[in-house]
């Protein structure tokens, strides 16, 4: 086993993530405070477990050795629309959420819809898609205890797993937000002070793109607006199919961000509306401004490591060859941390939502209730454990596979059960269905089946064209009933509390503040690259 500063820095940081969970938890007197964390967290929490659970190992590890392999271009478009995801989710789908004053996105479904049937299907494909994730951050995390402590992938995977069981199994939502909020600190911090280091190995941030250029080993197409057309369908895709498959997972996140349980199932957390809208701006600008930051890191490895085996292990390769040992260290612990964000808020969505959702058993009091709650989450994390240590695939393909898996399912009746007054109860279980089904038996075709889908028939489309269409079916084959009309309609009744003309001065000034972002990532986009790179200045 390894005992250097990489191994004892990750191990301080498991100290503080348990000392913070357990604290946590000392505070959890009901369920309310164990599933949504008492629906009164600020505006600094609620960003940071948006951005914390969202961003993952996939990103430090996934995304990054996409970038490396010449797929920069399709990343930074493709996180563009998913940070809008953010803003269009909270605007039009999770501060409805949060007004319904449910505890699980499942229930809230079932609730709106007035169907104990619409509420089970939702909590069967949130347990389907995030599981799948849940594995994905595990493997991610594995790797990298691998690579710290020199021990076998099974024990690595074994102690991820047990530590952050542990301290979700105990502290519930109040604890992962808070040690997400941590984390997030952690992983922007040492990110933003690796950075430099990296860049000045390679000759600096201002020569970055000419020293790609320039090098031999650059991967075809890595600084073209269309990326490496290797990197999506394989040898031979076009450049149309390339910037459509960034376009199309582009739209997977901007719809997984919006309405998904670990994204939008956090504003219910918010101590009001404008916390939400004020969170989600600032995760908008995280998501592009950070992950470009990330992603211009993994590219400047080329010019100091242009052969990696494994592309996954581009960062860490980094901390241990080109930073000082304890940004290094800093760095590690970063993408450990975003690992185990997303592990804990996984874990902890899918225990809820088996709990209230699937079984729906009456309990006597909530002292039972979160008993069988954490029971429950014991049981599906034992579950991706043994999944995880069976090796199912790569972290971005079992991440990307889970996100599609819920935009494609979930999409039409999370944004028709505000805005549209015609989705019934049935309509909306079809659709779900039709999503899920949709989508499996297309990935299965092109995967297994060798069946070419692309463009606008990749399997996510596919899902949701059908999620549409039984939408319409579903709804005009059954009629609305009096509770879901007035369910929807109370839904848009602002409440007496968000209508402080003071709040929304505060909130336009997140939107400028996001407008001015948007102004320099194009203008750095712009002249950092597009330009320098055709010659034109």
């Amino acid at each position: 086993m390894k005992m250097d500063i990489f191994f004892w820095g990750v191990l301080a940081s498991f100290a503080l993530y348990l000392f913070l969970g357990f604290y946590a938890g000392r505070k959890v007197k009901n369920t309310d405070d164990y599933y949504v964390a008492g629906r009164n967290a600020p505006t600094f929490l609620i960003a940071g477990t948006l951005f914390a659970s969202m961003l993952s190992t996939n990103a430090f590890m996934g995304d990054t050795g996409w970038c490396y392999s010449g797929n920069i271009t399709s990343a930074v478009l493709l996180n563009a629309l998913c940070g809008s995801g953010y803003v269009i989710g909270v605007l039009f789908f999770s501060r409805y959420l949060r007004r319904s004053c449910c505890n699980t996105m499942p229930e809230y479904f079932g609730t709106r819809f007035n169907s104990m049937k619409n509420r089970r299907l939702s909590a069967v494909i949130l347990v389907l898609a995030l599981t799948a994730y849940l594995l994905a951050v595990m493997t991610g995390t594995g790797i990298l205890l691998q690579e710290l402590t020199g021990l076998s992938r099974g024990t690595c995977l074994f102690l991820a797993w047990l530590f952050f069981t542990a301290f979700t199994f105990y502290s519930g939502s109040k604890g992962a937000i808070l040690t997400e909020t941590a984390m997030f600190l952690i992983f922007v911090g040492a990110s933003l002070i690796a950075a430099p280091y990296i860049f000045h190995a390679q000759g600096g941030l201002g020569e970055l793109m000419t020293n790609l250029m320039n090098n031999p080993n650059t991967p075809a197409g890595l600084l073209d607006y269309h990326g490496s057309p290797a990197g999506t369908y394989g040898e031979g895709t076009s450049i149309f199919n390339t910037v459509m498959y960034a376009v199309a997972f582009g739209i997977v996140w901007l719809i997984t961000v919006g309405i998904s349980p670990w994204q939008a199932g956090r504003i219910m957390m918010a101590k009001n509306e404008h916390v939400g809208l004020r969170s989600a701006s600032i995760a908008c600008i995280l998501t592009t401004v950070f992950t470009g930051l990330t992603y211009l890191m993994a590219i400047a490895v080329i010019n100091l490591n242009p052969d990696m085996a494994d592309p996954q292990r581009v960062l860490i390769w980094a901390s241990y060859n080109v930073v000082p040992k304890f940004v290094g260290m800093l760095v590690l612990t970063g993408i450990m941390a975003a690992g185990l964000s997303s592990a804990v808020t996984f874990l902890s969505v899918v225990g809820f939502s088996v709990t209230s959702d699937i079984f729906n058993y009456k309990f006597k009091d909530d002292k039972q209730k979160l008993f069988v709650s954490r029971s429950v989450m014991l049981v599906v994390a034992v579950v991706a454990l043994v999944a995880a240590l069976a090796n199912l695939g790569g972290i971005r393909v079992i991440t990307w596979f889970a996100s599609t898996l819920i935009a494609c399912s979930w999409c039409v009746s999370a944004f028709g059960s505000i805005w549209s007054k015609k989705l019934t109860a049935r309509g909306s279980r079809w659709s779900m269905l039709a999503g899920l089904i949709g989508f499996l038996v297309a990935k299965s075709a092109a995967v297994f089946g060798g069946v070419s889908l692309m463009n606008w028939l990749d399997p996510f489309f596919i899902g949701l064209y059908l999620s549409i269409i039984f939408a319409i079916i579903g709804s005009k084959t059954s009629s609305l009933t009096r509770e879901e009309i007035d369910y929807r309609v109370n839904l848009h009744i602002l409440p007496a509390s968000e209508q402080m003309t003071a709040d929304y001065r505060v909130d336009k000034n997140y939107g400028k503040i996001l407008i001015m972002f948007g102004v320099a990532v194009t203008l750095f986009l712009l002249f950092g690259w597009a330009l320098p790179y055709n010659g034109l200045i």
